[in-house]
């Protein structure tokens, strides 16, 4: 069993060093601009938000009321909540200097109220992280203050609509997504319940349980997110836990995914180093009004070399890499990282110091950030302690595709056993819905650092233009289909975007009653649908997650 790397716990009361606070500050300048975005971005890493949210803090400091908006000094020992920006009214006096018309505040949230720390280091006089003696790990009490919090928000404002709630419950997926589970995941809890052919059961004791479970995902129940995921041992069973109950989670052990190549050796070995310093140099003295055409030919050059691997789609690297400053105007500086698993987007030329440098432009889909971060790799053993690849991505699509498969063989089993039949029809959608959400895991899932664009190979399929979507049924389409003899043949598609929808739950006619029987479903047999998007030709296939024979990153302009 492997634990889940858990975020640095700090040991030191302090936690916020002078580095922090200068960038900070430097951040808050950006406020209120166009940057704004990324000015709250760098000032959560800088806050260690990953590290603290949802912990026991004391903070010392000023904080402002929300009854006439002074300033008191004030010491609060709370909950580390979220990060927002405040504006600044000059006419109300601050005991400390403010610069700008924005400031980061800081939430730390009591059982009486909600306290509001602006981010200088003039404001506050000390922030300590409180000691955690639960026995219950970090990255468990995050996703505990994750459901709270979500749950208040929903009540707060009433959000009932899906769309919204959908929304919500993507945040905590999210934060879930950073425990690696590709192999199954182990739940240690003190209650949860088991729904075995739509019979639910609550289960408490007072000796902890483990469960092994796999496609984990957090869903709504009773107006809260609850933990979800399918039995290992038992298809036809669906555990449902609540974080209040969890007191640890841990991924099961699977076996590691193709094998590292030192990219020093392969891509970037001496004869790309010297081509890449040649062109370099000479891109120095191009005229300027030459420069953009012979900067795309030099570009071109060095990805047609790249593309000589395309085996080599995922990185890691130990070393100093090109990264935007967002305290200097996103200005190129060069940055410490030790990443497992980014995205080679290409080769590019970039400038640095008056110098250009060929350079790996590399997406970053970080834990602690966001949104995923671009930087620039030069391949130069000098700066780069190491930098191997692996063939991640095409073993990744692959275990999709059989993911897809489990999904839609266990939804199948389902409703083909006549206990489906005897649930009311808000149980039998529900049902239906858990095995549609674990399908959007694993399609979210190949699509968090870019959106999926390449080729879905499938054995049938249902087509409509786009400008008939909303007013022909897809019940009226014809299911197009590999016959048995033509068994060599594949449908290729081209997929410019992957979405499962099933209209037969999500667009269901209200007047409709319980469904009866398989034939009721004559679309999906019960199993998850995908929507594949045809941009160019502006055409939409539904396929079944059974049909889908594989997927490819191929270039979609290639595929007729």
């Amino acid at each position: 069993m492997e634990r889940p790397k858990p975020n640095t716990e700090f040991n030191s009361p302090e936690l916020f060093s002078d580095e922090d606070w200068r960038r900070i500050a430097g951040a808050n300048l950006l406020l209120g601009e166009e940057n704004d975005e990324i000015a709250i971005a760098e000032i959560e890493q800088a806050a260690h938000v990953g590290d603290i949210e949802g912990e026991k803090v004391r903070v010392v400091g000023y904080s402002r009321s929300e009854e006439d908006y002074s300033y008191r000094l004030q010491s609060v020992e709370g909950v580390a909540d979220l990060i927002s920006p405040m504006e600044i009214d000059p006419e109300i006096s601050a005991p400390f200097a403010t610069y700008t018309k924005e400031m980061a505040t800081l939430c730390v949230r009591t059982s009486q109220n909600d306290y509001y720390f602006p981010l200088d280091k003039q404001a506050i006089v000390s922030i300590e992280l409180l000691s955690d003696d639960s026995g219950v790990p970090r990255y468990v009490r995050k996703l505990r203050h994750y459901a709270d919090k979500i749950k208040e928000v929903a009540g707060v404002g009433d959000i009932q609509d899906a769309e919204s709630r959908q929304l919500l419950i993507d945040e905590i997926n999210d934060v879930l997504n950073e425990i690696p589970y590709d192999g199954g995941i182990q739940v240690k809890c003190q209650a949860y319940k088991v729904k075995i052919d739509g019979r639910e059961n609550n289960i408490e004791d007072v000796n902890p349980a483990v469960l092994s479970g796999w496609l984990p995902s957090f869903t709504w129940r009773d107006d809260r997110p609850v933990l979800e995921m399918f039995d290992i041992k038992n298809r036809f069973a669906t555990f449902c836990v609540d974080m209040k109950d969890v007191l640890d989670m841990v991924s099961i052990d699977k076996e590691e995914i193709g094998a590292s190549i030192d990219l020093f050796e392969t891509v970037f070995n001496d004869d790309f180093q010297e081509t890449a310093w040649q062109l370099a140099t000479d891109l120095s003295y191009v005229d300027e009004s030459e420069f953009d055409e012979v900067s795309r030919e030099y570009t071109q050059t060095l990805n047609d070399h790249l593309s000589e691997f395309p085996e080599v789609v995922d990185v890691s690297l130990t070393g100093f890499a090109l990264a935007p400053d967002a305290t200097k105007n996103n200005e190129l500086q060069y940055e410490f990282m030790d990443i497992s698993g980014a995205y080679i987007d290409g080769m590019c030329f970039v400038s640095y110091h008056d110098k250009f440098y060929a350079a790996i432009e590399v997406t970053i889909d970080g834990e602690s950030e966001d949104f995923p971060k671009k930087v620039y790799v030069i391949p130069d053993r000098d700066k780069i302690i190491r930098l191997e690849g692996f063939d991640g991505e095409a073993e990744e699509l692959k275990m999709a595709v059989n993911e897809l498969h489990k999904i839609a063989n266990f939804a199948s089993e389902v409703v083909n056993d006549e206990c489906f039949y005897k649930l009311p029809l808000n149980e039998q959608l529900d049902v239906l819905s858990q095995y549609e959400c674990a399908a959007r895991n694993v399609i979210q899932d190949i699509s968090r650092v870019r959106e999926f664009k390449g080729e879905c190979v499938v054995s049938a399929y249902r087509c409509l233009p786009g400008d008939l979507l909303n007013a022909v049924s897809w019940n009226d389409v014809p299911l197009e289909e590999v016959r048995s003899h033509e068994y060599v043949e594949k449908f290729a598609l081209r997929a410019d975007s992957l979405v499962v929808w099933n209209p037969e739950i999500n667009d269901r006619p209200d007047v409709y009653g319980r469904i009866l029987s398989v034939s009721e479903l004559s679309l999906s047999c019960g199993e998850p649908v995908l929507i594949v998007n045809n941009a160019e030709e502006n055409k939409y296939y539904l396929v079944r997650c059974s049909d889908v024979i594989s997927l490819s990153r191929n270039d979609p302009s290639t595929i007729s």
